[in-house]
């Protein structure tokens, strides 16, 4: 699909984007903002779809076909560039990794050709990278040289502040209302549900869960908890293994991926939500258990802090510390009301910071300001 919009618009955007699948975060708000009627309204848009993977465990492993692929897409962004004359680029470009040098070959092609750039950033670790390889911190250097710059939160502004000297603008994501089966009705069973709901990576703190929850079994705690999501670099075998020698099989269950409709339905029956990652920069995941009544703990890792409010929408613990997580859980298991209170506050910062609406207002305000409207 070329053009996304027929309305007679002035001004031209070219997405260079990554579309589901996979899913994840950036992929998923990419698809919302693809289909924006406010940004198709005021922009005549096209996009570039840079798909190299269509599974998790496919984005950081090597293939000829890949290099294939971004030669093929740096053909199409010059063929958009010369048949659209696009008035801004919108490029959701990889901070970190070998994609890094990938999408550094694309912003070669929308420099040579003098476009406006706007970067949204959907990861971090740029200060880090930076910092192994004088190789990296020229290239940073050169990246972002009078570019404009989107970031997901404050929090995450300083991972770019030596290497930009223009605006950067902060946009949090934000999720559509699932009205119809939003809010849960808790059960009244003695018993609380935990809920995990994320890739099976080792990054995504599940196995420092798993010690928690068998700290709390040894201590007599009563809990049911579900581990939902796709394989990573552990599997739901690996991850049954682990369970069965933490004696948990009777209160832990891995299920595997759930979409839609299923997926909601695990946090309507939830009355905890974890998400004890140690890398990740803002995590779509902690808005929607917010929008389901829940509260969240959740680590002190890139944005978390500004969606989560410690002791008042949930708890951050520090990444890696089973310790510090236990002792988290083990207050909300004790203590229903808080749950519940701390559910509401949640889903009162989601309503009032986090909508889809909220994301798509903020991003059209953004590319009016760098336009000039």
């Amino acid at each position: 699909m070329d053009s996304l919009n027929s309305s007679i618009v002035t001004q031209k955007i070219l997405f260079i984007m990554q579309l589901p699948p996979p899913i994840h975060g950036a992929s998923l708000m990419n698809s919302y903002l693809i289909k924006s009627d406010l940004i198709r309204r005021n922009y005549k848009t096209s996009f570039v779809n840079l798909q190299f993977s269509n599974s998790m465990n496919e984005l950081s492993k090597f293939s000829f076909r890949k290099i294939f692929k971004m030669v093929k897409y740096g053909f199409a962004i010059i063929g958009k560039i010369l048949g659209n004359r696009p008035d801004l680029v919108y490029f959701t470009l990889t901070p970190v990794g070998f994609a890094l040098y990938r999408d550094a070959f694309y912003v070669f092609i929308l420099k040579i050709f003098k476009v406006k750039i706007v970067f949204h950033l959907h990861g971090k670790g740029i200060q880090n990278n930076a910092n192994q390889s004088r190789i990296n911190k020229e290239l940073y250097k050169w990246v972002f040289n009078n570019t404009n710059i989107i970031c997901l939160s404050e929090r995450l502004v300083s991972d770019i502040k030596d290497y930009n000297k223009t605006t950067v603008y902060t946009i949090p994501n934000g999720i559509p209302d699932r009205k119809k089966i939003l809010k849960p009705a808790h059960s009244n069973k003695s018993t609380p549900n935990i809920l995990y709901l994320s890739n099976y990576f080792k990054s995504k703190g599940i196995l420092v869960l798993i010690e928690a929850l068998g700290i709390l079994n040894k201590r007599g705690f009563k809990f049911n908890a579900k581990l939902v999501g796709a394989d990573g670099n552990l599997t739901v075998e690996m991850l049954e293994n682990i369970i069965r020698k933490e004696n948990l099989s009777e209160m832990v269950k891995v299920t595997g991926p759930k979409f839609g409709i299923d997926k909601f339905i695990e946090f309507q029956k939830a009355d905890i939500f974890i998400h004890p990652t140690y890398n990740d920069a803002f995590p779509l995941v902690c808005i929607e258990a917010m929008q389901f009544y829940l509260p969240v703990i959740s680590t002190d890792e890139g944005g978390i802090p500004d969606i989560v409010l410690d002791n008042e929408t949930g708890f951050i613990v520090e990444p890696k510390n089973t310790l510090m997580l236990a002792e988290k859980i083990s207050i909300l298991l004790n203590n229903e009301a808080l749950r519940l209170e701390m559910g509401e506050k949640g889903y009162e910062r989601y309503l009032n910071n986090y909508t889809i609406d909220h994301f798509e207002k903020n991003v059209n305000a953004t590319f009016q300001t760098i336009l000039g409207r």
